[in-house]
């Protein structure tokens, strides 16, 4: 897709962004409510339990039937609280030293099975999310929170260590507030396993109806303890095989949105007068990650153990030409563990250039000598490795095999290896791999990184799947988290993107853009940078443009 055109669908978009305040009104002004939204794709979660689900997918879900205490504004401002919006607590107070918040519940707040959403849900909450059973994976974004209270039935009191700039974002967007009376009795261990991570009860504006696993998952608006009723009553998640069958079902009507249209498909959406095309910047990179311990030993990985190899297959990658030959203009290339969205970005780090000569050099530097297959050895073993992918999603698919070609150039044999969504995600799991195309969907705040890249992230069940372990880098990132300092913060975080390109734990690649099919019947209202699905409470389908579907097959409660 020409370059020019991208940019003009981004203005479109910022035209309608403009609306939507005017669409609200209009909403407010009749009863819009009803309708099916149908959203179309290529995977589903493995579970519906907040605290360890890792899948954007389950978080999407997640986002509609659970609740925080509060929602960052659409500045995804995450200093303070300027900007957050009430969501189960309906206020809350800061002492004079900053070291503790009280939060003040909705008093006719309700569970989906009826019972009060209370104090001691938030407290118990907290624990869940700390319990190294749990294995919860914003746990260590958390740790500064020292405490949480109830003070009394409808007040939950935060006590943190100390005083951060970010410590009313960890309180209320890391953590889902969940059920103390069904979860109490459950083995923390397994939480998994549970019939509950399957069939979940939140408080949130939408209630699970069904879910066939593999297949579709079912939401109901739900009205229990007086909230004010979602618009549409009922969202539909159906899960296809691959992503060509997710984006035919769009593209014929048979579902209402898919959310990550190929660059080669956009002319196609454009096209459809029954589709409208949706470009936004995203806060997701994805990235190949080197595992830096050996799957089938415990030790150091034969290649990926050594910094300078790792350096060496960086700088042999032309990222620049991969990521336009697979998404076109529809990203950019990434610069590290962040995206030029973030606060905490440095968009003045350059990436390790792309050089062969450079790249072969350090590999014989490293005793890694050529044969005469054009293969390198050292020590009879030769620089051979898997890369592992999901089969769901083509774009990681399409850059393994790309990867595969550069690297043989520099005498690497390359193997790739793609499974299901679900084996996929027990490999990373088991940490059962060599190299792997991972993708984060981050948050608004500036610690993702510590939940993906710091020691403390590289115990097993978390989340730095590829074992980087740098004090230098845990340091500076922990300073930038820490220090009130705006200007002294960003210096931190640009010393540590500096220390992680550096090592080069990971070949990052790419920063795609939201690229959305949806149907032109709806009106999407409250679409946030970091998370498209939060608006779908306020979204509607006027009436003259409802269809057979909309009526609904469940009734809301």
């Amino acid at each position: 897709m020409p370059r020019l055109r991208a940019l003009s669908l981004i203005a479109v978009l910022t035209l309608a962004g403009c609306s939507g305040t005017q669409d609200a009104k209009q909403a407010a002004a009749k009863d819009l409510t009803g309708g099916t939204l149908v959203i179309s794709t290529a995977g589903g979660p493995d579970n519906l339990m907040p605290p360890i689900t890792v899948q954007n997918s389950g978080l999407q879900v997640e986002d509609l039937v659970f609740q925080h205490l509060a929602t960052v504004g659409p500045a995804l401002n995450s200093i303070g609280d300027d900007g957050f919006t009430p969501d189960l607590a309906t206020r809350w107070d800061w002492s004079k030293d900053s070291l503790s918040i009280a939060f003040h519940l909705d008093p006719d707040a309700r569970w989906h099975d009826g019972a009060h959403v209370r104090a001691a849900d938030v407290a118990f909450t907290f624990d869940l999310y700390m319990d190294p059973k749990t294995g919860a994976s914003a746990a260590a974004q958390l740790a500064n929170i020292d405490s949480v209270i109830a003070r009394d039935s409808t007040t939950a009191v935060f006590w943190f260590r100390k005083h951060t700039p970010d410590q009313f974002f960890e309180a209320t967007m890391q953590m889902q507030i969940l059920p103390a009376h069904l979860l109490r009795s459950l083995d923390r261990a397994t939480l998994a396993s549970a019939p509950i991570a399957s069939q979940p009860v939140g408080s949130g504006p939408f209630r699970v109806v069904r879910w066939e696993s593999g297949r579709t998952i079912e939401l109901a608006a739900d009205t229990t303890g007086g909230r004010r009723r979602a618009h549409l009553d009922r969202v539909i998640f159906t899960q296809s095989a691959d992503p060509v069958t997710a984006f035919t079902r769009v593209a014929t009507g048979e579902a209402d949105l898919y959310e990550a249209v190929r660059p080669d498909k956009v002319a196609e959406v454009v096209k459809n007068p029954q589709l409208k095309l949706i470009i936004a910047p995203s806060l997701s990179y994805n990235f190949l990650s080197l595992n830096q311990v050996d799957p089938a030993t415990g030790k150091p990985h034969p290649v990926f153990g050594d910094r300078t190899v790792r350096r060496a297959l960086t700088m042999a990658t032309d990222r620049r030409s991969i990521v336009a030959n697979i998404y076109d203009s529809l990203a950019v290339q990434a610069r590290g563990p962040f995206t030029s969205a973030q606060a905490s970005a440095d968009t003045t780090l350059r990436p390790m250039p792309y050089s062969v000569d450079s790249a072969n050099k350090l590999l014989d530097a490293a005793g890694w000598v050529r044969g005469a297959d054009s293969l390198r050895r050292k020590n009879g073993t030769v620089l051979g490795f898997t890369i592992a992918v999901p089969s769901s999603s083509l774009p990681r698919v399409r850059a393994s095999v790309l990867f595969q070609e550069q690297f043989r150039r520099v005498g690497a044999d390359v193997k790739v290896e793609s499974s299901d969504n679900s084996a996929f995600g027990a490999r990373m799991q088991a940490r059962n791999f060599d190299a792997t195309i991972g993708a984060w969907a981050q948050d608004a705040g500036p610690a993702n990184a510590r939940d993906a890249w710091t020691t403390a992230a590289a115990a097993r069940g978390l989340n730095n799947y590829g074992a980087y372990r740098s004090s230098a880098f845990d340091a500076e990132l922990d300073s930038a988290l820490t220090v009130l300092s705006a200007t002294e913060s960003h210096a931190h975080f640009a010393h540590a993107w500096k220390i992680i390109t550096d090592d080069a734990p990971a070949i990052w690649l790419a920063e795609p853009r939201l690229a959305m099919a949806i149907n032109s019947r709806f009106v999407t209202t409250g679409m946030r940078v970091d998370s498209w699905w939060a608006g779908i409470p306020k979204w509607y389908i006027p009436a003259d443009k409802r269809i057979a579907r909309d009526a609904p097959a469940t009734a809301a409660r």
